[in-house]
C-alpha cells in the first residue's frame, strides 16, 4: 500500500539522518592540532559556506540542510509536520479504500447497508470527501518538501549575518504624494542593520 511505502520511506530517511547528525557531532568533536602555518578549520568552514550545498543537502535528506546551516531546531518541525502528513495520508487512503469497497458492494446488492448508510450516494460523497484529503495530504507533503529546501537555501544566504547588535528601527513622521499630486501625512519606517559580509558572496 502506498501509505506504508511513504512510511516505509520516512522512516529510512530519518534513520539516515540520526546517523548523519552524529557523524557530524563526532567529527566536530576532534580537535586536531594548529600550528602557525594551518588556517583554523572553523574559518575554512565558515568561508566555504554554500547555499548551494544546502540546497543539495535538503533536496537528498530533508533536515540535512538545516544541519550544515546548523540550525537544528528546526529539524522537529519538519519531521513533525512530515509525520503527521504521512499518517494523516495513510488514515485518509485507508478510508477511501474502505468506502470505495462498500460502494462496489452496495451497487452490486452484496450488502444492503455500510455503516448505516443505504445510499449509493451518500457513500460516493464519503469516500470522494476522504480521496480530496488524501490528495490534499500529498500537495503538502510535496509543500513541505519544497519549502524545506528553499528555508535551507535562504539561511545559508543569511548565514554571514550578524544583526543582533546593529539592528535599529527607526520611526519618524513622513510627507508623501498622493495619485493626485495632494501631499498626504503619515510616518516612515526605517530598518538599519550591518553585515560583516555580502549577501551573495
Amino acid at each position: 500500500m502506498l501509505g506504508h511505502k511513504l512510511q516505509f520511506l520516512f522512516n529510512k530517511y530519518f534513520l539516515i539522518l540520526i546517523l548523519t547528525c552524529i557523524s557530524i557531532k563526532t567529527y566536530s568533536q576532534k580537535d586536531p592540532a594548529i600550528t602557525g602555518d594551518q588556517v583554523p578549520i572553523t574559518n575554512n568552514l565558515e568561508q566555504n559556506h554554500s547555499p548551494h550545498k544546502a540546497a543539495i543537502y535538503s533536496a537528498l535528506i530533508p533536515g540535512l540542510g538545516q544541519i550544515y546551516n546548523k540550525k537544528y531546531w528546526k529539524l522537529p518541525v519538519i519531521y513533525g509536520l512530515t509525520g503527521i502528513f504521512i499518517y494523516s495520508f495513510d488514515f485518509n487512503n485507508n478510508q477511501y479504500n474502505k468506502y470505495t469497497n462498500a460502494y462496489i458492494d452496495l451497487k452490486s446488492n452484496k450488502i444492503t447497508n455500510f455503516e448505516g448508510y443505504t445510499e449509493f450516494s451518500t457513500l460516493d460523497k464519503i469516500r470522494d470527501n476522504y480521496k480530496r484529503n488524501r490528495d490534499l495530504n500529498v500537495i503538502s507533503l510535496a509543500a513541505i518538501y519544497l519549502l524545506n529546501v528553499i528555508d535551507a537555501t535562504v539561511d545559508a544566504h543569511l548565514f554571514y549575518y550578524d544583526i543582533s547588535e546593529d539592528l535599529s528601527l527607526n520611526v519618524q513622521p513622513a510627507l508623501f504624494n498622493t495619485i493626485n499630486n495632494q501631499s498626504a501625512a503619515g510616518f516612515s519606517l526605517k530598518i538599519n542593520f550591518k553585515s560583516n559580509k555580502s549577501l551573495f558572496d
